[in-house]
Parts: C-alpha cells; sequence; structure tokens
C-alpha cells in the first residue's frame, strides 16, 4: 500500500461534512489527473443513493464511483480527518476515507486486496487515523 498511496495522502483537522470529506479525498486524485471531476460527483450520487455501504468498518470509508463515470487511472486516495466525520444515519465518526478509483473492472482488484489486510488490522487503523502527516503514514505502512 505504501507505493500506492505515496503522494495520494492528506491530513485535516475536521471537514464540514461527509460530502467535503468524499470531495477532498477525490481532490487529491483530481488534481494528479487520475479521475475527472465527475467521478467525484457520481461517487456522492451513489452515497446519497446507495447508502453507507462505502463505510467498510468502524471509522473506515472508501467511496468510488464505476470506471466510466471518470477514472483515468487506477488509483487510492487517503483522506485522514482528525475529528472524524458522521455520514448520514451513522453513529461512529469516520476518520479514514480511501478514495478508490478503477479505470476498468479488474485492475482494482489487487489494491482491494491489499486495502483489506489494512484495514483488517485495528492496531493499525488506529495509527493512521492518529497520524499528523503522510511521512508518518507512510512509516506505518
Amino acid at each position: 500500500m505504501k507505493e500506492i498511496l505515496e503522494g495520494n495522502i492528506c491530513v485535516v483537522d475536521r471537514v464540514n461534512s461527509w460530502r467535503d470529506g468524499v470531495e477532498r479525498a477525490g481532490n487529491i486524485l483530481l488534481f494528479k489527473n487520475k479521475i475527472e471531476k465527475k467521478y467525484i460527483e457520481a461517487a456522492i450520487k451513489n452515497i446519497e443513493k446507495l447508502g453507507n455501504y462505502i463505510i467498510l468498518t468502524d471509522g473506515v470509508a472508501m467511496p468510488h464511483a464505476r470506471p466510466e463515470d471518470g477514472a483515468l487511472e487506477t488509483a487510492v486516495s487517503l483522506l485522514v480527518i482528525k475529528e472524524g466525520v458522521v455520514f448520514s444515519g451513522e453513529e461512529e465518526r469516520v476518520k479514514l476515507i480511501f478514495m478508490l478509483a478503477s479505470k476498468d473492472n479488474s485492475s482494482h482488484i489487487n489494491i482491494l486486496r491489499k486495502l483489506s489486510n489494512l484495514i483488517d488490522d485495528d492496531e493499525m487503523i488506529g495509527k493512521l487515523s492518529n497520524s499528523s502527516n503522510e511521512v508518518e503514514i507512510l512509516n506505518f505502512l
């Protein structure tokens, strides 16, 4: 995950809403030309339509959209929100937002495996959630 996330991490104290969090996580990829703006909009619409299916475990969300919604490359960004953000209908605050973009229907499978191993580790989630910068996060990975 280290090589996948390097250069795609941002740590903030707070966001205004879950939508703002998803947009900020997406902007990391947008500014690197990995996705188009419409990809972020599609990810937000998916959550509005389908609910909080993107919350993988306590404190961790993985918003995404379809490749045809504007994914230019397969990539992942990480937004760490120190105060966390509440998604509609949830009690637990999300502190880690991993924005996933896949250029096709299969190239992201390996990334999902690595991400799954990462979020299955409660200690690692705690370390990432309490990190203050990208260097610290990359050292944990």
